[in-house]
């Protein structure tokens, strides 16, 4: 029941999503493949044992629609805004990828409306960023990348105190999320 709640307000306030201008070198933003030539991830996911993390990790696996230890997160400010990428710890691991493919999609359209339930839903608090994301929320554009096991979204504008804004919600977010 407590889920099902958790659901039903995440689907009821939606969240806003971004559009993206192109960005140019993605492979910049990615880095370096995570998997060796077998397929298998190069470094192992590290579970947390720390309370908040765990309660998180919960409250992501609802509103993203995927386990969160079968992720990987990096959030990477760059300098027209930033990079959301999102990747299946499992290279072949096809249901949680479609899954991360949705969410994307799902975020893009709900940031590009000034939606940013999901996040203060996860973190359970404001995300710094979002109050001036959705305030110039038409200053922003967004643009989903798939990639070779996991998809990006993009977050590029040029007002600077909108590239300040996500910066500030990157960062927040890595640090947040810095063990997957």
């Amino acid at each position: 029941m407590y889920k099902l709640i958790y659901v039903i307000l995440i689907l009821s306030t939606g969240l806003a999503s971004f559009s993206f201008i192109g960005f140019a070198d993605l492979a910049h933003i990615t880095g370096a493949s995570r998997y060796d030539n077998n397929t298998n991830a190069t470094s192992a996911h590290q579970p947390t044992t720390d309370n908040k993390t765990e309660a998180m990790f919960q409250r992501g696996n609802i509103a993203m629609g995927f386990e969160q230890e079968k992720i990987t997160h990096k959030f990477i400010p760059t300098e027209t805004g930033g990079a959301i990428i999102i990747m299946p710890i499992n290279a072949s691991d096809s249901n949680t990828l479609n899954q991360i493919r949705e969410h994307i999609m799902d975020i893009q359209n709900d940031f590009s409306k000034g939606n940013f339930t999901k996040p203060f839903f996860i973190h359970a608090e404001q995300v710094p960023g979002t109050k001036t994301m959705n305030e110039k929320k038409d200053l922003i554009e967004y643009d989903i990348r798939q990639i070779n096991n996991g998809s990006v979204l993009l977050m590029i504008t040029k007002d600077k105190e909108v590239i300040n804004a996500i910066r500030d919600f990157m960062e927040y977010q890595g640090s947040e999320h810095m063990m997957h």
